[in-house]
């Protein structure tokens, strides 16, 4: 089984390759490794260090839809449902969320609507 750093890493590059194309996506992960040290095989575990170069490189917006896409396809992953949330979560406190519900099986998340 793999681990929730692997599935997040593979959502990730599904959602920039079909966003982006496959050079673009190629040319975004050498820029990562020569910028920030992080190697396309670690950003499933350092999605933060990853995050805030992609927003530095495409801007705010352009990530936040990376970010949702690429949560729908983490959920789908996952097998369980995605659902909008509130704008005011963002993308890190939302895989937090979906993590704490793999961890925790039996948390009844009330309130909570990232994957049922």
């Amino acid at each position: 089984m793999k681990s929730f750093g692997e599935l997040l890493s593979e959502a990730l590059n599904e959602t920039m390759r079909h966003v982006f194309g496959e050079p673009a996506c190629e040319l975004i992960y050498r820029l990562v490794e020569r910028h920030v040290s992080l190697k396309r095989e670690e950003i499933g575990e350092k999605i933060d260090v990853f995050c805030a170069f992609l927003e530095r490189l495409l801007g705010s917006e352009q990530t936040q839809i990376v970010h949702a896409a690429s949560l729908k396809r983490l959920c789908l992953k996952l097998q369980r449902e995605y659902e909008e949330i509130e704008r005011y979560f963002s993308f890190l406190d939302e895989l937090y969320e979906i993590k704490f519900k793999l961890v925790i099986p039996s948390f009844n998340g009330q309130g909570c609507s990232v994957c049922d």
